[in-house]
């Protein structure tokens, strides 16, 4: 079978490997869709903080069942979460499941882009296989992951609706948060990109301005906007440090900055820490996801509150995997890329 394997940094091999073998409470899946994330092309150049594995966003069908598995057979639909933490450790205990030790730990073999996939019996067991509703295509199912990811980034800052916000950044994750935030009746909703296409499309999802951050003073068209209040909440769905600088000059006293995006390895900011201070501003990082937002974003996305298909800009069959993480890292045109095996 075919699997994309990272050979060095900025080298991808499309692979001929073994199918996976399962054992009696494994599952071995034929993917159909995988989504290409952040973290993937972050992987291809060697800048990651997980283990360098391509693929996540996975759904497709269950070829091979362990005969202890019950509940999930031959033949089901379904979407994977790839990782899964212990469940008893302090840290699971207060709710910070994605800090879990164990988390990072559990992955898909080899990889969710390829042809087929084990899922190991941690995953398994931890229940991170959810069964498709009919209604809803291999393409959504590979866009529960990363939307369950936003999901859980504004459960932290417990958005609450009338209140304002600012996206920086809309690539396929800071668009899935316009997405979130309109459906949850925040308002207005800005979004900053330096990619006029992005910024299109931002608007068409329900930003109520969009700014490029190249020609507009933002920090200070926000002031104006908001009669010199700033808004609630300030978005980081981007690793610019930059766009960090001018989202905690954006929010109001009082108001919170989530930093969504993952910064380049040993990236560091200036901040006036005094004025953070007297305006007692807010500073939250969110990373993964649990199962808990995974069931919210496969709820969200199957009741049509919110529609992430539409972020979908490119799509290649698994054969041409490298050329589909060439236009996602290229990204000038690409929003969400999508690599299917039918």
């Amino acid at each position: 079978m075919k699997a994309a394997i990272i050979q060095s940094n900025g080298v991808v091999k499309l692979e001929d490997l073994p199918q996976p073998e399962i054992r009696s409470n494994e599952l071995l899946v034929k993917m159909r869709a995988c989504g290409i994330c952040g973290t993937d092309l972050e992987k291809l150049h060697g800048e990651h903080i997980t283990p360098p594995i391509l693929g996540h966003e996975v759904a497709g069908v269950v070829e091979e069942a362990g005969n202890e598995i019950r509940g999930i057979g031959v033949g089901d639909r379904v979407a994977v979460h790839h990782h899964i933490s212990c469940g008893s450790c302090a840290l699971c205990k207060k709710g910070l499941e994605t800090l879990c030790e164990a988390f990072p730990k559990s992955n898909l073999h080899p990889c969710g882009l390829a042809e087929y996939f084990r899922v190991p019996a941690t995953l398994v067991e931890g229940g991170t296989v959810y069964k498709l509703p009919n209604s809803l295509s291999f393409e959504e199912g590979s866009l529960i992951e990363p939307t369950a990811c936003c999901v859980r980034a504004l459960r932290k800052i417990s958005v609450t609706a009338g209140h304002g916000a600012v996206v920086f950044g809309v690539g396929p994750v800071g668009l899935t948060h316009i997405q979130l935030l309109k459906s949850y009746g925040i308002t207005p909703v800005y979004a900053v990109d330096v990619i006029k296409n992005r910024r299109e499309i931002a608007t068409k999802l329900g930003a109520d301005m969009t700014f490029d951050p190249t020609t507009d003073d933002v920090p200070n068209a926000v002031s104006l906007l908001t009669s010199g209040l700033g808004l609630d909440y300030a978005i980081v769905a981007t690793g610019n440090v930059k766009a960090l600088e001018q989202g905690f000059r954006t929010v109001r006293k009082g108001g919170v900055v989530l930093l969504f995006g993952a910064p380049a390895r040993g990236a560091s900011a200036e901040f006036d820490l005094s004025n953070l201070f007297i305006r007692e501003v807010k500073f939250i990082s969110s990373y993964s996801t649990s199962e808990t937002e995974m069931r919210i974003a496969l709820n969200l996305i199957d009741k049509k509150r919110i529609n992430p298909s539409r972020l979908i800009s490119h799509r290649f069959p698994l054969s041409k995997t490298i050329d589909a993480l060439n236009v996602a890292d290229k990204g000038v045109d690409a929003v969400k890329v999508i690599v299917e095996n039918n």
